[in-house]
């Protein structure tokens, strides 16, 4: 018993013998063997030594390093290195854990390469799983003399090179000049000295990039020396565009109008922190926060923006503007908006988004003045809800829903209007009042909103009651011509009820017909017939009514609404809205009159007047609103 125990005293003695004194010259070939299958490309190194015969924390010194680029970057050395000493705790390396705890590198010459599909040179194409193990930082001492770094980044449209120096008197600086974006550029990177600290102690940096397209600063602190991912960091950044941000963030944002913003960021691990976020973008003012958390391949965005002022405007950038700008000089002005809808970048992200614009802003003018709600993306399904926005007068709500998961994007749209009222639409108080109800649900496929609601089924309807008409208005609409004279010279102010207007359309394939268009007034009903086509958004309408009283003349010709949703033209008696009444004009409509009431025109059977059948406002305006 007492010789076995001997013999196991004896060879763990010898084991931990050769662990002090092990020959590190015969790692050379393992050294350039592993490193060459670990990065996909040759590696050379010189010499391995260690400085002294026996210890357990040797201080190896590699000399004559090259490792050459991948062959997808070309001919060249991503690693040119004279030498590097590193002191190694031997123990640790029985525990897999390859982490110095002091290194020391001179004239390092190091080209950091990634094409525009993201590819890196520094990570192998054969990615081996991670292994757990202790991540806490081990590194106490750091020297870095002679060195240069490069960085070409083809994807963030980066190229930048300048020295990199770590010492005890200045800690890291790393200075470097080139390009961002075809605009000159400057990178600095600071950070405190690593000499003889705890590693695991708060590590003070700062980087900033400066150009013309981009102005950036992180200030902050890492949770141990050089631990990038954990930090928390102040943030400050200025562009011409948000899409310049994104070229450094790489969160798939888009072009905007110049921005300026500032917050507080946290990273830890594979997890993002926006804990403060303030700034603008173009003339909105906005603030917020966000957190990213990764699972596995998929990424998840929770996040809060609150707008004192927001322009739909400032989401696009200049050249976005120009684009828009020239498809509206080709084919006129629009009112549903060519917003995309195509979520097939967004596939592997998930989140929730709670907003609230307190006040709208836009250059050619806006009904609305706010608006709130929460955004979901869940697997290229994104639902609008709770949607609140505020008009003129009254309110839209609703729901607006985009599912991408296979095939074209089909947008779905649920919206109430409430609290409207018709002098406020019209834009006309003294001719018509009333308050308006309204109801939307249509549903289309297209990469677009304007796309889709070129193709949509479903209806658009919108109501008034207990309101108010110009007496010489009811009139024209009952096509009472002698009652429009008598009124419009004897009582242009006088009013009679609006009993209900019930604009309920039924879209088939993009197509609006009235399902039914009519008004009932105190003196005239009528009723519409024709069709909207959303692609285009062509109006093609005619009103056609009958009065309450006998009417002496009466107008022949019905009121022809065309154009287009933002631009209608209204026909009323023959007379263009927009003409100025001429003489002429109302003689050709007196005349037309007179002879149809003596018997001299006959009017085609289709515009004949009828008899007013009341219309059943309660029925009419409920089977609208549902």
């Amino acid at each position: 018993m007492l010789a076995t125990a001997a013999v196991g005293g004896g060879i763990v003695v010898i084991a931990l013998v050769a662990l002090g004194a092990f020959p590190v010259g015969m790692m050379r070939g393992v050294v350039e063997n592993r490193l060459s299958a670990a990065l996909d490309t040759k590696v050379q190194v010189g010499s391995v030594t260690r400085d002294t015969l026996f210890s357990y924390t040797p201080t190896v010194s590699i000399r004559d390093v090259r490792i050459a680029q991948p062959a997808w970057v070309g001919p060249g050395d991503f690693v040119r290195l004279d030498s590097v000493s590193l002191r190694v705790p031997v123990f640790r390396l029985l525990t897999g854990a390859f982490k110095p705890d002091r290194i020391s590198v001179d004239g390092a010459r190091v080209a950091l390469v990634r094409d525009v599909s993201g590819r890196k040179n520094w990570e192998p194409e054969r990615k081996t799983p991670k292994r757990g193990g202790d991540s806490r930082p081990s590194l106490s001492d750091l020297t870095v003399t002679n060195s240069q770094i490069v960085i070409r980044d083809a994807k963030r449209g980066l190229t930048v090179s300048g020295p990199l120096s770590v010492d005890a008197a200045r800690g890291l600086q790393y200075a470097a000049t080139g390009t961002f974006q075809d605009t000159p550029a400057r990178l600095e990177l600071h950070g405190g000295k690593i000499t003889g600290i705890d590693p695991t102690a708060s590590y003070p940096f700062a980087v900033s990039l400066a150009s013309p397209a981009l102005r950036m600063t992180v200030k902050g602190a890492m949770r141990g020396v050089l631990d990038t991912r954990h930090f928390t960091a102040d943030v400050s950044t200025q562009a011409p565009t948000l899409k310049n941000l994104d070229r450094i963030i790489e969160a798939g944002l888009f072009g905007s109008q110049p921005i300026d913003f500032r917050g507080k960021i946290r990273h830890d691990g594979r997890d993002w922190y926006v804990d403060r976020i303030a700034g603008s973008m173009g003339r909105s003012r906005f603030s917020g926060l966000a957190t990213i958390h990764k699972d596995g391949a998929r990424t998840m965005i929770n996040a809060k923006i609150d707008a004192s002022q927001f322009d739909f405007d400032d989401l696009a950038d200049t050249e976005g503007r120009a684009k828009s700008a020239a498809r509206k000089a080709a084919i006129g002005a629009r009112v549903i908006p060519p917003t995309r809808i195509n979520l097939s970048k967004l596939g592997k992200t998930d989140g929730r988004l709670v907003f609230a614009a307190h006040k709208l802003l836009s250059s050619g003018g806006t009904v609305f003045k706010s608006l709130s709600g929460t955004l979901t993306l869940d697997h290229r399904t994104v639902t609008v809800s709770n949607i609140v926005a505020t008009l003129a007068s009254g309110r839209m709500t609703g729901t607006v829903k985009v599912d991408h998961r296979s095939g074209n994007p089909k947008l779905g749209v649920d919206v109430r209007l409430a609290g409207l009222t018709l002098d406020a639409l019209v834009g006309q108080p003294k001719m018509i009042s009333g308050p308006v109800r309204g109801h939307i649900v249509m549903n289309g496929q297209g990469d677009t909103v304007r796309e889709a609601m070129a193709h949509a089924s479903g209806k658009a309807a919108i109501v008034a009651t207990d309101g108010h008409v110009q007496r010489m208005v009811a009139d024209v609409l009952g096509q009472n011509l002698s009652g429009a004279v008598s009124h419009a010279i004897s009582g242009p102010s006088q009013e009679v009820p609006l009993r209900c207007l019930v604009a309920n359309f039924r879209a088939t394939r993009g197509v609006l017909t009235p399902n039914p268009l009519a008004i009932d007034t105190g003196a005239s009903v009528g009723r519409g017939s024709g069709r909207i086509v959303l692609d285009g958004e062509r109006l093609d309408l005619t009103l056609a009514g009958a009065s309450k009283s006998h009417a002496l003349l009466r107008i022949t010709d019905p009121i022809h609404v065309r154009g287009t949703l933002s631009s209608p033209t209204v026909s009323v008696a023959g007379i263009g809205a927009a003409e100025k009444p001429t003489a002429g004009g109302v003689l050709r409509v007196l005349g037309r009159s007179i002879g149809e009431a003596l018997g001299i025109r006959k009017t085609p059977p289709s515009a004949e007047g009828r008899p007013p059948t009341t219309i059943n406002c309660s029925a009419a305006v409920a089977a609208a609103l549902r």
